[in-house]
């Protein structure tokens, strides 16, 4: 933002306070996503593959995550029993 105010005007600039704008550098890097991309297409097996494994992946952690809710629920039962048959001394 200028420091200066609208209604005022500028200095001029002389031929010695003139800046050269700064050289402006763009870094081009979509070069590395197509390296990428060609190297797992290349690395990894077909799409079918690719799809049966998470599908596989995401099957176990479903699984899991109804196998730690069971255990869960058993733990609190088992706890609660606990704490009733102490009270019921």
């Amino acid at each position: 933002m200028s420091r200066w105010a609208f209604w005022r005007k500028r200095p001029p600039v002389t031929a010695g306070d003139a800046v050269p704008p700064p050289r402006r550098v763009t870094a081009d890097f979509y070069w590395l996503g197509d390296a990428l991309q060609l190297a797992l297409a290349w690395l990894l097996p077909s799409g079918a593959v690719v799809v049966g494994a998470l599908g596989q992946f995401m099957l176990a952690l479903v699984l899991l995550t109804v196998a730690f809710g069971v255990w869960l629920r058993l733990w609190r039962s088992r706890k609660k029993r606990r704490a009733m048959g102490r009270a019921a001394r």
